[in-house]
């Protein structure tokens, strides 16, 4: 496969619209390319911009995209290698254009008993990067939803109405060593990076929403000790969830189910033993 033809399937696979065989080599090649993985983050940090609202800064190789294809539209009929993707990018030119136009004004509307404006949380950010840098993966996701490192003890006054914890330190002998302020859209959220002997567990804390996306990675229901959840797998990596009337519990790691347990006893206390994980995200909209 051509540098041209990958960059073309980019959009198709931030869009999770290529096949399964064609999604794994995109993966396998983004593993060894820089280049092609920053693309990748760029596009999904555009589209997560747009759903928030955000003018987005214009991925590098946006215009030159646009400028390839309209100058194969002038000179004949575009390849259709090309085709796809020209279908892909002119309709992100026009999202620009719009969100730029309205001054980034859009409103969420979500429907229950506590209405609130939410974005869609891209996992797919961490969970592509994980095989090759963990760290790295962590930074992405913390720049994404403008991640500030706060104080420990000013974490639940950021997020005064998620319900968590972040002991300095878990079962299991893991230290923490950074707390952060996220935000999804206009609500916050919070995470926490432990670690031991090098290795690398994370706590994420949003509100609970009605979109979250893992990319191509499928999401299977879980129970982890008293708590029943969610999970995804990338390798030996496992991110966990775990759901509460108002906040959803995220952990990073790759521990087993029998080490997972007692951290999510100390992080999710509220959400031990309860169904609600996994009635509340009956309507999640989950990535193929």
């Amino acid at each position: 496969m051509t540098r041209i033809e990958m960059e073309d399937k980019l959009g198709l696979y931030v869009d999770d619209e290529l096949p399964a065989g064609e999604a794994q080599r995109v993966r396998a090649h983004l593993a060894e390319c820089d280049s092609c993985r920053a693309e990748v983050t760029s596009l999904r940090e555009l589209a997560a911009a747009v759903a928030d609202g955000r003018a987005p800064a214009v991925p590098s190789t946006l215009w030159t995209a646009i400028e390839r294809n309209l100058s194969e539209r002038n000179a004949g009929p575009i390849q259709s290698k090309h085709r796809r993707y020209a279908h892909r990018v002119m309709p992100i030119a026009a999202a620009i254009a719009l969100v730029v136009g309205l001054g980034g004004l859009v409103t969420f509307v979500q429907q229950g008993e506590s209405t609130a404006q939410a974005s869609t949380i891209d996992f797919s950010v961490i969970l592509d990067a994980l095989p090759v840098d963990p760290q790295r993966a962590l930074s992405r996701f913390l720049t994404l939803y403008n991640g500030t490192e706060i104080a420990p003890g000013q974490a639940h006054k950021f997020a005064p109405d998620l319900d968590f914890e972040i002991p300095a330190v878990l079962p299991g002998g893991f230290q923490r060593s950074n707390t952060y302020g996220l935000r999804f859209g206009s609500n916050p959220g919070v995470a926490a990076r432990y670690e031991k002997s090098g290795e690398l567990l994370v706590t994420i804390f949003h509100p609970t929403v009605h979109s979250e996306q893992f990319g191509t990675y499928k999401d299977y229901p879980c129970i982890v000790g008293a708590h029943h959840g969610h999970l995804v797998e990338v390798g030996e990596w496992r991110l966990v969830h775990v759901t509460d009337p108002v906040t959803c519990h995220c952990v990073l790691s790759r521990l087993n189910e029998d080490e997972l347990a007692p951290i999510l006893n100390a992080v999710a206390p509220l959400s031990k033993g309860t169904l609600h994980g996994v009635d509340s995200r009956h309507d999640t909209q989950h990535s193929p």
